[in-house]
């Protein structure tokens, strides 16, 4: 079976459904490498980008004259994603038969309207069952598409918002970037948050996202963070 997934860390965020699906393809879509997935290819796209990969996406497979509207090179550009890229997608998904959808990302993103009326599309047009990090299934309804809208800059440390346990983990270019060592308790603040932690070093992660595991998140999972030394 092939499946898109549409998580950050599925691995990380439902490993049951990661273990489940260890012997079918998966195609991912996530700004992070999630490198314990088995029979994963990732197309690495900036973060918050979704919908921009998916209306290349749709572009290709439509004749709605709000695709044949949108700039296909800015879409590209922005997403760090290649039209042959989308081109593969598009060829993925003609024998799809599931979508594994992040709840956060159509609940919390910023362009949330248009992400689920391009899944709407999609999912209308392959034929996929929807489910959720839980393995629930949900339906996405037919919606009209919108003006996209631009995309946040996410240049600096970044981190990786959940609620699956209540640690401080980033890799060595997170440290960098951050100017932190590994077990420093700094001073972690974003738009929607402000706390205190200690960091832990993960050599295996890569990029400039650290994971920070908190007791409830309200928010677009991704977050631009100032951190400094306590």
């Amino acid at each position: 079976m092939k499946i898109l997934n549409l998580t950050s860390v599925l691995s990380f965020q439902a490993r049951w459904l990661s273990q489940k699906y260890k012997d079918d393809e998966i195609l991912t879509i996530s700004p992070i490498d999630d490198e314990n997935l088995s029979n994963n290819t990732t197309i690495k796209c900036e973060i918050g980008s979704e919908p921009y990969v998916l209306a290349m996406v749709c572009q290709l497979i439509s004749d709605d004259e709000y695709f044949g509207g949108l700039d296909t090179g800015y879409l590209s550009g922005e997403s760090n994603v290649g039209e042959e890229e989308a081109q593969d997608i598009v060829e993925f998904l003609d024998e799809c038969e599931l979508l594994i959808i992040d709840e956060n990302l159509t609940s919390y993103h910023p362009d949330a309207s248009n992400l689920k009326a391009f899944l709407a599309f999609l999912v209308g047009k392959f034929g996929m069952k929807v489910i959720n990090l839980k393995g629930e299934e949900i339906v996405f309804e037919k919606s009209k598409f919108s003006e996209l809208k631009e995309l946040k800059n996410y240049d600096g440390a970044v981190v990786f918002e959940h609620s699956l346990d209540r640690n401080f983990v980033g890799g060595k270019y997170f440290c960098m970037v951050a100017k932190i060592n590994d077990g420093d308790v700094v001073k972690i603040k974003t738009p929607n948050l402000e706390c205190e932690a200690k960091f832990k070093l993960d050599l295996n992660l890569k990029g400039t996202i650290a994971f920070l595991g908190l007791e409830n998140v309200e928010n677009y999972s991704y977050e631009i963070a100032k951190i400094s030394k306590v």
